[in-house]
């Protein structure tokens, strides 16, 4: 009988260990859910609060700031000085993972050329001059049937003669290229009269009237993911703006 009470105290003591075990976890597992609701909700308020104070520089200058921790400088970034009024925040914060955030523009047209021809006579020379903030750009050649040019960049040359083909027409070449504050591009077109090309540069890092997206990546701090690993991501220019 005492053995019989015994094992039945054992399967007891058990089965409310187990019960308990449960409750525990489905308390762990609340609380971990209940963390990352708060993170997130933390998150969006702050994108908010940043598009905001995003949306005051344009207001004031007409363009969003090439980059995100421009907003917190006293004195106006490079082709904002008309209308600054920072700082806009005394500093950025991180996101609740411990990351900055991400902060996007779309490129910027910098320069375009008219149609730059191969007349009669001597090749035409077509040079001009342009400021912009230093960094990575991109230049894009529109190709429409000249066989042989240079393209120079501040001295150096970026687009070579051997890359030009007659065909297709038009010709795309686009290829990275390195903006100082001041350039000068010296495009010399040989080829057949009546030929011509069209030579566009631009770049990411210039301030824009267009749009920004701004966010997290979150805990993994990779782009993209999925549910609780899915990136918040605010764009100025849709509605809803959490897109």
């Amino acid at each position: 009988m005492k053995k019989g009470m015994a094992l039945m105290e054992v399967v007891v003591s058990i089965i409310i260990l187990s019960i308990l075990a449960l409750i525990s976890l489905h308390v762990i597992s609340s609380v971990m859910q209940r963390s990352k609701v708060v993170r997130v909700v933390s998150a969006k308020a702050q994108i908010a609060q940043l598009a905001l104070l995003l949306e005051s520089v344009r207001d004031d200058t007409s363009l969003y700031p090439a980059f995100l921790l421009d907003i917190t400088f006293a004195s106006p970034p490079k082709m904002q000085e008309k209308g600054w009024d920072g700082f806009y925040s005394a500093t950025v914060p991180l996101d609740p993972w411990g990351s900055p955030y991400f902060y996007q523009i779309p490129p910027t047209t910098l320069f375009t050329s008219p149609p730059i021809p191969r007349t009669t006579g001597k090749p035409d020379t077509y040079t001009t001059s342009f400021e912009t903030n230093p960094g990575k750009a991109i230049i894009r050649v529109e190709n429409y049937g000249v066989t042989a040019c240079d393209i120079t960049l501040n001295g150096v040359v970026v687009v070579f003669e051997y890359e030009f083909k007659k065909k297709p027409l038009p010709q795309i070449i686009e290829k990275e290229i390195t903006l100082l504050e001041g350039n000068n591009l010296v495009t010399w077109a040989r080829s057949q009269p009546g030929e011509f090309l069209i030579v566009n540069i631009s770049a990411s890092n210039v301030p824009t009237d267009k749009y920004f997206i701004l966010g997290s990546y979150r805990k993994d701090k990779k782009e993209g993911g999925k549910s609780f690993a899915e990136d918040i991501t605010w764009r100025s220019d849709k509605y809803p703006n959490y897109q």
